[in-house]
Formats: C-alpha cells, structure tokens, sequence
C-alpha cells in the first residue's frame, strides 16, 4: 500500500460514508487489504461549522481521536498544527487543506487552502466534515477490548510454540506482537493493523 492508493482508499471510504450516492468503486489488487470497521470510522468523524461553540482543547481532542498527529513545523497528510487560535489540517484523503480560525470558544471561519502554497483557495459557510486520518480509526473502549483479546491469544500460542519446542518463533512472536500492542496503545493503530481486524470487529 503506497500513500497515493492509501488516499485513494480513504477519500472514497469518505465519499461513500458522506452519504453520496453517485460513487462506483473498482476493485483492484488493494481489495485485498481490509477496511476498518465502517461503524467505527463514522463515529469518529468530525462535523463543525462556522459560529459552532466549541473549545480548541475539545476540537484538538477530537483530531487526535481521529488518528491526526499534531506537527509544529510542515503540514503533512493527516497532520494538523496550531498557531495561536488558527488549526490548520490536512486530511489524509484530500489534496487541500483547512484552516479553522477560533474567536475564544467559537469557530469564527473556515477556509480552504493549498498546503504547498498556503493560498486560501475559498471560505466555507456550510458544514465541514472531517473524516479520520487512518482507515482504523476505532474508539478508545473497543481498542481496549481487542488488546485485551490479543493478549490473551498471544500467550496461548506462544506456549503453544514453546511446547512444540519452536522457543525462538514464541520470541518473535511476543517481541513483534508487543510492539504492535505498544503503538496501538500510543497512537491508537500500528501498522498492518488489518492483521488484528478480527479482535478490533469483535469476531469469532
């Protein structure tokens, strides 16, 4: 999965879950990678308008909920960075970028601009939705659950290994499976958290 099919992947989860209906999806080889839960990733989408009561905290709390990572210096994708009471963000499915101006509690103005260029292409009077930076974007309560679960998994099957005599696969095992669970526990995914898809859904 490279950055551009991952944008790709993200802007139509995004088109689909606005509610569009004019959208036809393809399938190509990326089929085979899943999804995160769709029930999950519309709960994390963030709906804001102009004059919205709002405090930049609870807004930067909600991105951080959403997967972006704060950048104090470049704006990358799905990356948000605060300069007084402006957030600007890039979201991960788009080739522009918002800037959200705040008046204390209140979000004053929207706008639209090039994250190369930093020209404001146009304002926003309408809703804006923002949609998760990762496709796994999952609530704190269910990622728990799911950690829990393969934790208790990881242990069956690393004595099961160690039974069988293969110690060194029950080493890579629990050594690659912990550091997944650690940036899980960090910053909300890790990477190939599609392998774990299973304990996050709730599954048998």
């Amino acid at each position: 999965i490279n950055d551009e099919i991952e944008k790709l992947r993200l802007s139509t989860t995004s088109s689909l879950l606005s509610g569009r209906r004019d959208i036809i999806v393809i399938a190509s080889v990326s089929c085979l990678y899943g999804i995160g839960n769709p029930v999950e990733f519309k709960k994390n989408i963030i709906q804001i308008e102009k004059n919205l009561s709002i405090s930049r905290t609870k807004f930067l709390h909600k991105l951080v909920q959403s997967l972006y990572s704060r950048s104090n210096l470049d704006l990358t994708s799905g990356s948000f960075r605060v300069s007084g009471d402006i957030v600007d963000i890039f979201p991960s499915y788009a080739d522009h970028a918002f800037k959200i101006h705040f008046f204390g509690d209140e979000i004053e103005e929207i706008e639209i601009f090039d994250p190369t260029t930093n020209k404001i292409l146009k304002k926003i009077d309408k809703k804006l939705f923002i949609y998760p930076a990762n496709m796994f974007a999952t609530s704190p309560d269910v990622l728990q659950n799911a950690m829990n679960k393969i934790r208790e998994d990881l242990l069956l099957q690393i004595n099961y290994f160690k039974e069988i005599g293969k110690y060194l696969e029950a080493k890579r095992l629990e050594e690659r499976t912990n550091f997944d669970l650690e940036m899980i526990a960090e910053l909300g995914y890790c990477s190939g958290i599609e392998n774990y898809s299973r304990y996050i859904d709730g599954r048998e």
